[in-house]
């Protein structure tokens, strides 16, 4: 692992008590919630491993919802997550799963509002950092630590060709990565862009209106 600064080794400043299980289950949250893009109506919360044991002793459950909130890993709000979330009448509820998932500090979210709805698993790594894995049934591998691009496209060799040479241009030098992944909806894929900048409006625009685009989703950095 590549370390950007000294908080990425002794942890971010944040509400504790644990930067395993409160600070990286924040993120998980407030990068769903910078994705998703609203408030969410319901919310359903999977957790695995020793998310699953220690979820209300440790903060976890506090933490999630924090997140979802668009509470940051430093904001004493985190504390009164349940009840803001309450409050603001929102559904939620946490399922503990007997799965034995491939990290031990895993939650899946899953969060509805009106007809939109939204799904990803992430996992909780140690210093406040975490990794979002799976997204909408598809695979991919995102630290939350630069601005993110999800590009939902309609496949083809032709399609994926173009889209990688308009990418390249409308980002010019600005990629960190990018990563191509298929899922079960067939016929779409998905490409995952990290940048070091957030694009104007005009040049996403230049993506957007090919006519094999479905759907551009932003995730701003943590």
């Amino acid at each position: 692992m590549k370390y950007r600064s000294v908080f990425d080794i002794i942890g971010p400043i944040m509400v504790g008590p644990s930067s395993s299980h409160t600070a990286g289950a924040v993120r998980i949250g407030l990068f769903t919630r910078y994705i998703f893009g609203i408030q969410p109506e319901k919310i359903k919360i999977t957790l695995y491993g020793s998310f699953k044991e220690t979820y209300k002793g440790h903060g976890t459950d506090i933490a999630l919802i924090g997140g979802l909130l668009g509470y940051n890993t430093s904001d004493k709000r985190i504390r009164t997550s349940i009840e803001d979330a309450k409050n603001k009448k929102i559904d939620f509820e946490f399922v503990e799963s007997e799965v034995e998932h491939i990290h031990p500090n895993t939650a899946k979210i899953e969060v509805e509002s009106g007809r939109e709805s939204l799904d990803l698993i992430g996992k909780s790594i140690g210093g406040g950092k975490m990794i979002i894995f799976e997204l909408l049934g598809f695979d991919v591998n995102l630290s939350g630590d630069f601005p993110t691009y999800f590009i939902f496209y309609k496949f083809s060799d032709n399609n994926k060709e173009e889209l990688s040479n308009i990418v390249a241009k409308v980002f010019d030098d600005k990629i960190v990565s990018t990563n191509y992944s298929s899922s079960i909806l067939e016929g779409v894929n998905l490409l995952v862009i990290e940048s070091l900048e957030i694009l104007d409006e005009k040049k996403i625009n230049k993506i957007n209106e090919l006519n094999y685009i479905t759907e551009i989703k932003f995730a701003d950095r943590l």
